[in-house]
């Protein structure tokens, strides 16, 4: 397990980062204990080493990764516009901006922006993530994507334009649900992610081979497992398992040109 993780402090006898950001989620109601966050983050990150990097997120919510990349030694911008993002928008800056001031964190940012709009410097950013949020950048080209080649230019202009703004060697994270579900495919609610919408969605193999003409490669893909066995430290499923689970996968792209 990479050490950033486990984040442990100089004097033994001082409270972790992680333990930090864990209790002062719990403080302030995000939680209601947080010990998964720090798992989920080691599911989603793997061996990110954060210190002095730069991370942009897209649809950050209340920016929990953010902070939580911030704490590790990043830089962090997440975009979060508000009406067409976070289910309960009305807290989403509120809840960044006092933890941010909170663990003391003033290299950590959100703003009130689409992806579209965020005009970022060229050739800054070493980690772009995109957590349930691919789909919704422009949810009506998402859904048209096999069918409309304009739909499919749409997003590889938008990635080309994220692509710019990242460092050669930068990592591009996308976690997202999967197009196919055993429980979608028949017709049917998945009890345990009843409200997913699978026709909005795609498969990694399809993301990585049409932000390839963005300027990315080298794709790795991973289906993840959900909390109950992140507790016991699985974090990745086969993908016939995870078809018949929630279908949950993570995609790794590398900024190469």
């Amino acid at each position: 397990m990479s050490t950033i993780y486990q984040s442990l402090p100089d004097n033994p006898g001082a409270i972790s980062p992680s333990e930090r950001f864990r209790k002062l989620g719990q403080e302030m109601g995000l939680w209601n204990h947080g010990f998964d966050f720090s798992r989920f983050a080691q599911q989603l990150f793997q061996d990110i080493e954060f210190r002095d990097k730069a991370m942009l997120e897209i649809g950050c919510g209340k920016g929990m990764l953010c902070l939580w990349a911030a704490l590790h030694g990043a830089q962090t911008v997440g975009l979060e516009p508000l009406a067409e993002g976070c289910y309960d928008s009305s807290d989403c800056h509120k809840a960044f901006k006092s933890m941010a001031e909170k663990l003391k964190l003033p290299q950590a940012a959100i703003l009130p922006l689409t992806v579209q709009a965020f005009d970022g410097p060229k050739n800054y950013f070493d980690v772009v993530l995109s957590v349930a949020s691919i789909n919704h950048i422009d949810e009506k080209s998402c859904i048209a994507l096999r069918d409309s080649p304009d739909a499919a230019r749409e997003y590889q202009d938008i990635f080309r334009n994220i692509a710019a703004m990242m460092r050669p060697g930068g990592k591009l994270i996308i976690m997202d649900a999967a197009r196919h579900n055993i429980f979608g495919d028949l017709g049917m609610r998945n009890p345990i992610s009843p409200n997913i919408e699978w026709f909005k969605h795609q498969q990694p193999e399809f993301w990585a081979e049409l932000l390839s003409g963005s300027g990315f490669g080298n794709p790795a893909i991973t289906w993840t497992s959900g909390k109950l066995l992140r507790y016991a430290r699985i974090f990745s499923l086969p993908k016939a398992l995870s078809y018949l689970g929630q279908s949950i996968f993570r995609l790794e792209l590398t900024r190469i040109s």
